[in-house]
């Protein structure tokens, strides 16, 4: 529940008088930092004939779509996991459109499957 604390947060901050606002820098650092945390859980979980391996988008392009995808297996707490991307996805969505920031337009493909090796989950491309 650590990702609706950081929600609060952005809308606690969002409420504040302008002069108590928080820079563009400040904003992008709390959701580097949440990024990490979320590419630390993906990369903590394992894949063996006990738990498979899946995928989800990640990050929120300002023209659309996603700017990678994790792997993850169903060694972690899988519902959290995607409450928090989910929630990451959500929280930079609205910084791209508060800060009007912008970006290349290409599109970023899933993977077309994912497999394990060496108890890592990898991303398959064709």
């Amino acid at each position: 529940m650590k990702y609706f604390l950081i929600f609060l947060t952005f809308l606690v901050i969002d409420c504040q008088d302008a002069e108590d606002k928080v820079t563009q820098e400040v904003e992008k650092k709390a959701l580097e930092e949440l990024a990490d945390e979320i590419r630390a859980i993906a990369d903590e979980s394992v894949c063996s004939a006990e738990y498979s391996c899946d995928f989800i988008g990640f990050g929120s392009k300002p023209c659309g779509g996603h700017w990678s995808y994790l792997v993850y297996s169903n060694s972690i707490d899988v519902v959290e996991f995607i409450a928090r991307v989910k929630a990451y996805n959500i929280l930079e969505e609205e910084y791209n459109k508060k800060w009007d920031v912008f970006s290349d337009c290409m599109a970023v493909m899933p993977p077309s499957a994912t497999t394990c090796e060496n108890g890592k989950c990898k991303p398959v491309y064709n």
